[in-house]
């Protein structure tokens, strides 16, 4: 697999060597200034083929859609684009801080900065482009130099007696690239300036990358005066021309590669540059010798092979340490807590929405692994609680506990190998903590609502957990006071996708949501005061049906009881409506907003006069409004209040809490100690030298070795494996086949293998590629790769599950997860042709092959229409293979690339058009069907499409011409005859619609709709017994054929025989329990069979559902008319 890699387009040359690397890379040319965007600088280096240019608007929709598997940026900038999005980041630092800072006209504190950016670089792999980078940042990371392959540059003639200066904005950039120096030993020499440099005269930009070359080759030396205080000692440019065969002369700089008199000149002495300059205008000879020592210098340190294996290392460690951080330790490390970006966080609480767990707990899953646990509302409690309005869905929690349930059963409830980072309980009112918290070795973290009610309740249930959040501050200093460690205000918030402004018309004056007491108090004295003055409008009601009366309301009013800081506050200030509060005292709601700037905030004795003002004050009314909501939208939603949560607990959890799950505990030797007698078969027999990667302790080729008499080396990632198959093979290579340099040189083996070994890797693709050149010619690869499609790996997922195992196709060491499609994708995009392939096959397979079925289930879940060898696919648990080298030129591989490219593309044309036929969006399909036709005029499957869309269009003509067509390509589908018999029948035709069915049964003698077909044709010929055996065996097959169900339902009712049509109906309403037209047909058809009460029992579920439904009102009175007198 490819990775698919998001970058930011600053520095042309560099994005064209990582895209050396073979993946797929979406550039985004960014804003430089409003309406000013970098784009990509074909003069500099032509777009690599993996390259896509994008914008910023573009990238965001495909980091929403999840498209992206890894980040690179190249500067803060960039990350701070792409901070909101989880995924594996890495930033090059291609400068200095120093330098930056020294370049920028702002003076900034190096500290202060530093600080500043510590959390953009949380997670984030850092490379460096040189040591000094590294130190000057003062950050860990990994030096990648750059790296030049020669064999693309050479060819240096140094006919021109000029000296060749190469860079942007030299002299707005002397600081670190030495301009004015430059000059000075450049003196009165003939001079060459390429790049953008408006302030030099003469400098012009390459006209492409070969004229840059050119120049290279032409030019007789180089001249390089970097800075050593702000910059390296080369830069690519350098290097380039180093690569070409050119001497350098250079300005003294300690990381420099040149070494005076042996491959340039380099010294601190002006003077003596200049005559070195002029020595080498003078004598080209002399020129060439240096210049050759200057390309081994870059072929010796700066090699491409070195900078591409590194950067595919830094990519798999970056990829790797992500999964760490987000809980999926493929390391087998324990981690600190903070370093984990995405936690494990077990929720307990009541569920009952409109309660600020439920809002955090939509918060905490944006960016966090969220399992709940606790019991929900039940009747009794909405109508104690007066929540009779509450329309939304009350959903149970992920694991249920009642309040007297231990939490040690809900532990023992997790997913295997999920363990909670902390646990966090959340006041609802309505459940206790449990009675064996304590018992627990994890963080224990509350949040308490309502302290202002119930604060010794809360003392009592505070001092069980490690960290305690509250959200009424005035009590921070009394639990702080009675002895509670780390107690933290977190104030209430709002949810922006749930409290949002609703865009309606203003149709009140003041508005207000919440509980008003049957007896006399101040809100409600309040309230009275309110409604004989203005007109109030005073409800109960919650979720988005409370935003939509907030941003009716002109002015949302509020009170606080007991100088609470209420979730009110925040959820009117997000309806985009004015805000009108009493001031609630230690609250810190005058920390959170500002009076008049935000909300308006009134005194008991002077609510009318507010009020009115207001009213009568829109604009003023209005801009407080905006501010508010500007406010509470930027710092006071439950996202701000989760982050806040989880930085408190990064900052007061130390070490590591848990040993690491058993799951991710290394194999046993045992693991890497089997023999491989089913590939063993698949190794030629003339296969002398043998290299086997990912060896184990070396047991299968040692059983080579005996068999063949051959030589066999393995590579192998466990080092105590490793010494084990040391022991016993000609050599090994202990590291990983990923990121090691292979001491063999090309043509070395007969035969690779790779024993159950490439879905542990992160990059299967390239390293197929990488030992391609190791193989002998005629030399074969042998494989062994589980089959992700297996029925038991579908049912669990179709369930809703994904369990790793210790061995087997979830293995909890795979990386990648392959079908027979994709295992074929890959090899061919590697450059092999597959030449044998055996298939590991269920036991189970044989008794389903024998029942000639062509549709699986999987529990709730239906596929239907396999071919059989389709069908087989789903019992096969692996693939055997043996693979060779394509053995073609460039061009021939691009034709195959290109040809498998147009493959994909056909599948998903054709996957658009199915589901536009579906749509009955019938023009747009035969435009999509046309388009395949263009790309490959024998495609069946396109021409079988048009054929059906155009029977759905009523164009008869046109679609026999295509279904002809379809025929005369594939005489034995099923498919094609079936249309050609809907076609007969359709025409009045019967003896050829007769002649086409069968046909096509003979095909495919599971093809329900063949059968159906047949069955409407004896409804035609009026042998009705005849057609209810046709349709009985249509839905036998597919219980899920409507055609035959209805035509089955109309002969029921001819025929007065309901037996078979109840039985298909109940088997129709497994599958599809929300059906309430084929629930209806069910209930009519009890009716008829004297099923009174089940008839009623189904009914009642419809009317349940849709209350309208007058048909099923009908029925049911009369069913009920005939169930009395029988009682």
């Amino acid at each position: 697999m490819k990775f698919k890699i998001l970058s930011f387009n600053w520095h042309e040359p560099y994005l064209c060597l990582l895209a050396r690397l073979g993946y797929e890379f979406q550039i985004i040319e960014p804003e430089v200034a409003p309406g000013h965007y970098r784009r990509w600088d074909k003069n500099m280096r032509p777009v690599p083929e993996n390259v896509r240019l994008i914008s910023m608007a573009t990238a965001q929709e495909m980091l929403e859609l999840g498209e992206f598997d890894l980040i690179i940026a190249h500067n803060i900038k960039d990350l701070i684009a792409v901070k909101d999005y989880s995924l594996p980041k890495i930033i090059v630092f291609h400068n200095c801080l120093t330098t930056e800072i020294e370049l920028g006209k702002a003076k900034v504190c190096r500290k202060e900065y530093l600080e500043k950016i510590d959390f953009l670089l949380e997670g984030v792999q850092k490379v460096f482009i040189s040591e000094k980078k590294r130190q000057d940042w003062g950050a860990s990371g990994e030096v990648i130099l750059p790296g030049l392959d020669i064999s693309d540059y050479g060819g240096y003639r140094g006919e021109s007696e000029r000296v060749l200066q190469v860079g942007n904005m030299l002299q707005e950039r002397d600081l670190m690239m030495g301009y004015s120096v430059s000059k000075r030993i450049i003196g009165t020499h003939p001079l060459t300036t390429l790049g953008l440099n408006p302030s030099i005269p003469g400098s012009r930009l390459s006209e492409g990358f070969q004229d840059l070359i050119e120049n290279f080759r032409s030019s007789r030396v180089f001249i390089n005066t970097t800075v050593e205080e702000f910059e390296d000692g080369y830069n690519l440019s350098m290097l380039e021309a180093m690569a070409t065969g050119m001497p350098v002369i250079s300005s003294a700089n300690k990381s420099s590669p040149i070494i005076d008199g042996k491959n340039g000149y380099i010294s601190n002495d002006i003077k003596y540059l200049n005559q070195r300059i002029d020595f080498l205008l003078r004598n080209p000879d002399e020129a060439r010798k240096l210049g050759e020592k200057a390309k081994e210098t870059v072929k010796e340190k700066f090699p491409l092979t070195r900078f591409l294996q590194s950067w595919r290392r830094v990519i798999e460690k970056s990829a790797l340490d992500y999964l760490e951080r987000t809980v999926i330790n493929l390391k087998n490390t324990n981690q600190p807590f903070k370093e984990k970006i995405r936690k494990n966080i077990l929720m307990d609480f009541v569920s009952y929405p409109a309660t600020t767990a439920y809002f955090l707990e939509r918060a905490f899953r944006q960016k966090h692994n969220v399992i709940t646990c606790g019991s929900q509302i039940n009747d009794q409690i909405i109508k104690l609680w007066n929540l009779e309005d509450l329309n939304w869905e009350i959903t149970p929690q992920d694991l249920y506990r009642g309040n007297t349930t231990p939490l040690q059963k809900v532990m023992e409830e997790l997913p295997e190998g999920w363990q909670p980072d902390f646990y966090l309980w959340i006041e609802t009112g309505l459940s206790d903590i449990p009675s064996d918290l304590g018992s627990f070795d994890l963080p224990k973290v509350c949040y308490l609502i309502d302290t202002h009610i119930h604060y010794e309740r809360h003392l009592e249930i505070a001092e069980n957990f490690d960290f305690v959040f509250l959200a009424q501050k005035a009590y921070v200093p009394q639990m702080v006071r009675a002895g509670i460690k780390n107690v933290m205000w977190l104030p209430l918030a709002c949810d922006p996708e749930i409290h949002a402004k609703v865009e309606v018309e203003k149709e009140f004056d003041v508005g207000f949501v919440g509980s008003i007491s049957l007896t006399p108090d101040r809100r409600r004295n309040l309230l009275e005061r309110l409604q004989k003055q203005f007109d109030l409008k005073p409800q109960r009601k919650f979720m988005n049906e409370m935003a939509e009366h907030y941003s009716k309301s002109h002015i949302i009013f509020n009170n606080a009881i007991n100088n609470d800081l209420n979730m009110r506050v925040f959820e009117a200030l997000c309806s985009g409506s004015l805000l009108v509060t009493d001031s609630a005292p230690g609250s810190g709601l005058d920390e959170l907003f500002l009076d008049k700037k935000h909300l308006v905030i009134y005194q008991d004795e002077n609510l009318e006069e507010v009020v009115s003002y207001y009213l009568q004050n829109k604009e003023h009314r209005e801009r407080i409004s905006i501010e508010g909501r500007k406010e509470v939208l930027a710092r006071h939603t439950y996202g701000h209040r989760t982050d806040a949560i989880i930085k408190f607990l990064n900052e007061n959890i130390t070490g590591v809490e848990k040993e690491k799950p058993a799951s991710m505990e290394e194999k046993p030797i045992s693991y890497y100690e089997n023999i491989r007698n089913d590939l063993i078969p698949l190794v030629p027999s003339d296969a002398n030298c043998i290299l086997e990667i990912g060896c184990g302790s070396g047991r299968t080729g040692l059983e080579l070795k005996k068999q063949y008499g051959a030589f066999v080396a393995g590579v192998e990632l466990n080092p105590v494996a490793a010494n084990l198959a040391n022991e016993v093979l000609d050599d090994v290579v202990q590291g990983n086949i990923e990121s090691i340099d292979l001491p063999y040189g090309s043509g070395s083996f007969d035969c690779i293998m790779f024993a159950d070994v490439l879905e542990h890797l992160v990059d299967p693709l390239s390293v197929l590629m990488k030992v391609r050149p190791l193989l002998k010619y005629g030399g074969t690869v042998v494989t062994s790769i589980p089959n992700v499609q297996f029925h038991g790996v579908i049912h669990q997922l179709v369930e809703g599950n994904w369990t790793y195992e210790k061995e087997g196709i979830l293995d909890e060491t795979h990386l990648r997860f392959f079908t027979y499609k994709e295992i074929g994708k890959m090899f061919v995009k590697a450059g092999y042709s597959i030449q044998h392939i055996e298939e590991v096959i269920d036991p189970q397979y044989e008794q389903f092959s024998l029942s000639n079925t062509n549709v699986l289930n999987f529990g709730r879940t239906q596929i239907k229409d396999l071919s059989p060898e389709e069908f087989k696919q789903f019992f096969v648990f692996q693939y055997l293979l043996r693979a060779k080298p394509t053995n073609v030129n460039e061009n021939e591989v691009n034709d195959m690339f290109q040809k498998e490219e147009t493959l994909f593309e056909i599948d998903n044309i054709l996957l658009d058009a199915s589901k536009a036929s579906e749509a009955g969006e019938h023009e747009t399909a035969l435009k999509l069907y046309t388009e395949v036709i263009k790309l490959s005029s024998d495609n069946v499957q396109a021409l079988l499409g048009m054929g059906n869309t155009n029977m759905k269009l009523q164009l008869p003509d046109k679609a026999e011409a295509f279904f002809e067509l379809a025929c005369l390509k594939d005489p034995n589908n099923s498919k094609v005859w079936q249309g050609l018999g809907l076609l007969a029948l359709y025409k009045k035709d019967i003896k050829r619609a007769d002649i086409s069915f069968n046909k096509s049964l003979e095909c495919d003698p599971r093809n329900d709709k063949a059968l159906c077909g047949l069955g409407m044709l004896r409804v035609n010929r009026e042998d009705l017994d005849g057609a209810v055996e046709y349709f009985c065996r249509a839905l036998e097959i597919n219980p899920d054929n409507i055609s035959a169900c209805k035509y089955l339902l109309e002969l029921s009712y001819k025929l007065e025989r309901f037996e078979a049509i109840e039985r298909h109906l109940n088997i129709f309403m497994e599958f599809h329990p929300g059906n309430l037209n084929m629930l209806f047909a069910l209930a009519g058809v009890q009716y008829k069979l004297g099923k009174l009460e089940e008839s009623i029992n189904n009914l009642e579920c419809i009317l349940t559902l849709d209350p309208e439904h007058e048909s099923a009102i009908e029925l049911i009175e009369t069913v009920k008319s005939d169930l009395v007198p029988s009682k």
